[in-house]
């Protein structure tokens, strides 16, 4: 068995993805964890965008989990939350796979059955990095790795980020997950798994959302697509749905037409 691990904030520019990167996961045979921050009173809008997501996704086996967070920290609790999944109570031998909210999966991502962490795609970011798509170990390892064993989620994420400040707190923190991600993983044995196209920090098998080739790329080896943002819009709609039906033929994407639809009324 396996879990996707995802985040988001209530942004619409991430938030709209999760009924569609959850029902690829759930192609894959896999169930997701999403961490999100608590809703407080008066949010009103985020709370009925938040009713419509669960509304598209009750029966795609998506379990979120909520934070604290002060509003300017959200999106970077968010994002290093992923690294705390192992806090959740689940078994040992579980495998936890990070990626990010806007990445539809067609291919479980490469990794070595071996108890330690698989790193798919250690080529695509800087030096003193590993990127969160995709990081692949077993429960156990995440708990030992990351220090997680006898703390909540909560309270591995204050320790790391609590009493931490800076003017623009979101653009100069951006990468801190994929720091902690390479700090604690690269201290023990560990796989690197290449996915770099020749000479390049383009992601071979994805579908990129900058690429206007991007058809040429979907193919039954295709793991993966970074969908277009805002996915809601005529254009990147149109594209969700082409390649949607260009992955899954036989599928029946009027549930997709229609939360579209619904999310559109509450911007």
């Amino acid at each position: 068995m396996a879990k996707a691990i995802i985040s988001t904030t209530y942004s619409n520019t991430y938030l709209y993805f999760l009924p569609i990167v959850t029902f690829c996961w759930n192609r894959l045979g896999v169930d997701v964890i999403c961490f999100m921050p608590r809703l407080h009173n008066g949010q009103t809008v985020a709370n009925e965008k938040e009713r419509l997501v669960y509304k598209h996704t009750k029966n795609m086996g998506l379990k979120c989990y909520y934070f604290d967070a002060p509003e300017h920290k959200e999106a970077t609790y968010a994002q290093c939350l992923r690294n705390y999944a192992a806090c959740l109570d689940l078994p040992e031998n579980e495998l936890l796979v990070t990626s990010d909210v806007d990445m539809a999966l067609f291919k479980i991502p490469e990794y070595v059955d071996n108890g330690q962490f698989s790193v798919f795609g250690y080529d695509l970011v800087p030096q003193g990095q590993y990127p969160q798509c995709y990081v692949t170990a077993p429960v156990k390892a995440w708990r030992e790795v990351f220090n997680l064993n006898g703390k909540t989620y909560q309270q591995a994420i204050d320790d790391l980020l609590g009493e931490d400040e800076c003017e623009h707190y979101r653009g100069c923190r951006w990468s801190v997950d994929q720091e902690q991600s390479f700090l604690n993983i690269s201290k023990v044995n560990h796989n690197l798994i290449a996915r770099a196209r020749p000479n390049t920090q383009f992601a071979d098998h994805r579908v990129d959302r900058d690429d206007i080739n991007w058809r040429a790329y979907v193919n039954e080896e295709l793991i993966d697509a970074h969908l277009w943002r805002d996915g809601f819009t005529d254009p990147n709609h149109e594209n969700i749905m082409e390649l949607m039906r260009m992955k899954f033929p036989n599928e029946d994407f009027t549930w997709l037409n229609n939360y579209r639809n619904d999310f559109k009324q509450l911007l």
